[in-house]
């Protein structure tokens, strides 16, 4: 698949997937688990079961790391509980927390 402006845009940000650690050893251990995929599998993050046929689970599951990154937590996990997860760690390092204000004033 040939690359687009939008990789490279992301390449020069935030670096290349092996830069991110992401590399092969992560794609490796990736590609084996969505050998041993079956429609049914628990999420990593939220238990729930993720559902996709095989022929296009790829797209939608992702393989999660433990909270400090040392390792992977066993299974694939939906991609949207693993990002969102992510980002709830990252931003709890950065010190940002979400603060919800009412819309009117009591």
């Amino acid at each position: 698949m040939p690359r687009t402006r939008r990789d490279y845009q992301r390449y020069a940000a935030k670096g290349t997937t092996t830069q991110r650690g992401y590399g092969s050893a992560h794609q490796a251990e990736r590609e084996r688990r969505l050998r041993l995929y079956r429609p049914g599998d628990m999420c990593a993050h939220c238990g729930q079961p993720i559902q996709w046929p095989p022929s296009v689970v790829r797209r939608f599951v992702d393989l999660p790391h433990t909270p400090d990154r040392s390792g992977y937590l066993p299974g694939l996990a939906h991609r949207a509980c693993n990002r969102a997860d992510g980002a709830r760690q990252g931003n709890r390092l950065r010190g940002i927390t979400r603060q919800w204000q009412s819309a009117r004033r009591w």
